[in-house]
């Protein structure tokens, strides 16, 4: 057997291995057609791409730590979307790929690696220009396959980029003198025609995978498709097997030569350099250019080649190697102009990206990166220690018995302590410790240090965190970028994100990727997303479903999907729940799912206003704040109930629970309870300051607010009110009223006369006051009136 049967036989074994991977991995996204079965041994392109050569050396396994990543190849510049760690499956319906074996004889080149191509149109530099002349020319290769070969492996000290056949290459000529400069003809000479060896392969990404099994192969691919752009219809194709070699000018009736370029213009000229030789065909292009009575003969020595190192798959027969112009149409091919046959044989693909296993025999979901070093002495028994106190509820327990390890070095007992530290408000402690995780290559500690700066609104440093924790291949970090892009307005980005995690399985994507959709008026698809998560155990998505059942009359169903919820720990499942029964008059049962769930703020003997701690470590970050949680809405409920039975001092505990989370109906309720029942005129200042200062109170209860403190400084100002005359309280009250008014104004300018009006009292009554506070209001109010013009 030759070493090239022996190579081809090599290849097809091991494309077994990750075939069967290929379909595991197309149930688990609930592919059900036949045809994407058919091709699912072309997740075997991952370790086929290596298969080009097995009899050259192997390359070793990428091992890339999340904190300091491993230098990228040869050639590794920022724009190529590279990761050393990196592989790329393209599995196919049809055409499904994998590397062919070279039926040349030419020798086998080492394992390759596989990237997305970023940087697909690259500038080759001109030859034969000495002196100045009045014009430049200039060349460009456009390619959406190129074999990369890295310094020395082809006896060259640069890095050799080697494209497909068909590709562009685009020549664009500026006449920048006072004459038009004329490019009469082009010659084409094959130079030379050597084994085909490189050790990577950069692929062009018209559209996202399908699927992304590692989180940190996701950004590079999407820098591949914003770069992707198709290729143009070339002016005309060089054919550099003919013989002779080809001439191209004037003469030629289809030619687009001359080309010429009127002076201060440019004019481009496309051509598609076209081979059937898999080898490295090396030729040079040489062109003739007529200006300023002179004549000029540049060139450029240029590579290309018609091996993929791609194969196709189909159900009935044996793989086959897979031409450029089945995988890419544009390349242009001489059989087929316009690309029609190969454009129907791309059709329905379904694209995996994911890493190779060192041997390149198998996938992997995250990154191959090194062994953390050995854990302490002990570590082990202190963290079952913790968790075993953690689950009897001595958080102060657990958190000392795991101490000792984490400052020993260990990086699980140390992300422990964080999630402990945190659970019990140290924020501050909690992001020392869990950088002492990652440091220790605790992967989901990246991921919790942005929550933890999500948390102090500090939407830079999540970025940063998120990112490095994709970087170790955590998909609850991609869910956690994705808020972070819909919170600095890039929708677009977070649904990308949440698309290719909620594929992934990972909780909270689906669900924000559903809430994103029905914000923006795609209610069928949120459905969808809603009640997909809600059959897999998703919680929060059950409490939509119910509430989607609800809007549909189907009163049986939202009681369904709210007590499966509820059942399983949601507030937000407790809160509608019971709102469904107490509106049915089944007021005990609702009370008590409302109590279990707003209890979890605190008892109402504990009612203070605090801090939410937020999700908790280990978790993804859910869309939505405190203010609109389950538990704020059943505290306010509460109180609704209780204020409605005289219950007043109940009420006033339930509404200063909810009101800790920024719940603005609980804090303005505070208001009305401490004016008109407990007749505290201080208390209900303070809760209307924390009112103005809730983002997204609606404009009519801001109004209303504005209406009652105008009302209150009225009362205070003057006698025969319902309050002893104070006219710095008034003043108070009426500075209030002002800033509500400024805040309307700036969305509805209909307010401005009210503000005005607010403004002008407040000044009067700082006057009459003698109070300096109401003085320094007046100024200020007065101050925001002019700069608003």
């Amino acid at each position: 057997m030759t070493p090239d049967r022996r190579a081809a036989g090599a290849a097809t074994l091991q494309a077994v291995i990750p075939a069967a991977a290929g379909g595991a991995v197309l149930a688990a996204t609930d592919v059900r057609t036949w045809l994407p079965y058919a091709a699912v041994a072309a997740v075997s392109a991952l370790s086929g791409l290596t298969a080009l050569a097995r009899h050259g050396r192997t390359r070793r396994g990428s091992a890339t730590d999340p904190a300091d990543r491993t230098p990228e190849p040869p050639d590794a510049t920022a724009d190529d979307g590279r990761n050393s760690a990196a592989r790329t499956s393209r599995t196919a319906k049809r055409p499904a790929k994998r590397a062919e074996s070279r039926a040349d004889g030419a020798p086998e080149a080492p394992g390759r690696s596989v990237y997305e191509m970023t940087r697909p149109v690259r500038p080759v530099p001109v030859q034969g220009l000495a002196d100045d002349p009045p014009f430049t020319v200039q060349a460009a290769v456009h390619s959406h396959v190129a074999h990369i070969a890295s310094p020395g492996l082809l006896d060259n000290p640069e890095t050799v980029h080697i494209p497909l056949t068909g590709h562009n290459l685009l020549l664009t000529l500026t006449a920048t003198g006072t004459d038009e400069a004329v490019l009469r003809s082009l010659r084409a000479e094959v130079t030379d025609r050597l084994p085909l060896r490189a050790d990577g392969v950069s692929l062009a990404r018209t559209r996202m995978p399908d699927l992304v099994m590692s989180a940190d192969l996701l950004e590079s691919a999407q820098r591949a498709v914003r770069a992707y752009r198709r290729l143009r219809g070339p002016d005309v194709a060089v054919l550099l097997d003919a013989s002779p070699a080809p001439v191209l000018g004037a003469a030629e009736a289809d030619s687009a030569l001359p080309l010429t370029a009127a002076p201060g213009t440019s004019a481009t000229l496309t051509c598609a350099p076209v081979t059937d030789d898999g080898r490295w065909v090396r030729w040079r292009l040489t062109a003739e250019i007529e200006c300023a009575g002179r004549v000029w003969r540049p060139w450029w020595d240029l590579t290309v080649t018609a091996t993929t190192g791609l194969a196709r798959f189909s159900p009935d027969a044996a793989p086959t190697p897979a031409p450029v112009h089945a995988l890419y149409p544009d390349h242009y091919d001489p059989g087929d102009p316009e690309g029609q046959r190969a454009a129907a044989e791309t059709d329905g693909t379904f694209q995996v990206v994911a890493h190779t296993s060192r041997d390149g025999r198998g996938v992997l979901e995250t990154p191959s990166r090194p062994e953390p070093a050995p854990e302490p002495p002990g570590a082990a028994e202190a963290i079952r220690r913790a968790a075993a106190l953690t689950r009897a509820g001595d958080l102060s327990g657990a958190a000392e018995a795991c101490r000792p390890a984490a400052e020993a070095g260990s990086g699980q007992a140390a992300y422990l302590l964080a999630g402990l530290v945190q659970d019990q408000g140290d924020l501050d402690g909690a992001a020392r410790w869990y950088e002492r995780a990652a440091a220790r290559r605790v992967p989901a500690a990246y991921n919790n240090l942005g929550v933890l700066a999500m948390l102090r609104g500090d939407l830079d440093a999540a970025e940063r965190w998120y990112r490095r924790g994709m970087d170790a291949g955590d998909w609850a970090a991609a869910v956690g970028l994705g808020v972070v892009r819909e919170k600095q307005g890039d929708e677009a980005q977070a649904e990308e994100l949440w698309r290719l995690a909620g594929k992934r399985d990972v909780p909270n994507a689906d669900q924000n990727l559903a809430i994103l959709y029905q914000r923006q008026g795609r209610h069928r698809e949120a459905g969808e997303l809603f009640t997909r998560a809600a059959e897999a155990g998703d919680v929060q998505a059950a409490v939509h479903v119910g509430f989607r059942c609800h809007e549909a009359g189907d009163r049986a169903g939202a009681e369904r999907w709210w007590r499966t919820a509820a059942d399983a720990g949601s507030a937000e499942g407790a809160f509608y729940l019971g709102l469904l029964l107490v509106r049915e008059g089944r007021t005990g049962e609702g009370e008590r799912l409302w109590e279990r769930a707003a209890e979890r703020l605190g008892t109402p003997a504990q009612a203070v206003a605090r801090t939410p701690s937020g999700p908790e470590a280990g978790t993804t970050y859910r869309v939505g704040g405190a203010a609109e949680s389950g538990e704020a809405y059943a505290a306010y409920h509460l109180g609704l109930l209780h204020w409605e039975r005289d219950d007043h001092d109940a009420a006033l505990a339930w509404w200063t629970l909810a009101a800790g989370t920024g719940h603005a109906e609980s804090v303005l309720a505070l208001c009305e309870l401490h004016l008109n029942v407990r007749g505290d005129l201080a208390e209900c200042l303070r809760w209307a300051y924390s009112a103005l200062e809730i983002e997204g109170v609606p404009a009519d209860r801001l109004e209303d607010l504005a209406a009652g403190m105008r009302q209150v400084a009225e009362q205070l100002a003057g006698a025969g009110g319902a309050y002893e005359p104070d006219p710095g309280a008034a003043a108070e009250a009426c500075s209030l009223a002002a800033e509500a008014y400024r805040r309307l104004t700036a969305h509805d300018g209909g307010y401005r006369p009210a503000w005005e009006e607010a403004v002008r009292r407040l000044v009067t009554l700082a006057g009459s006051s003698g109070s300096p506070r109401a003085r320094e209001q007046a100024a200020s109010a007065a101050a925001r009136l002019r700069a608003a013009g």
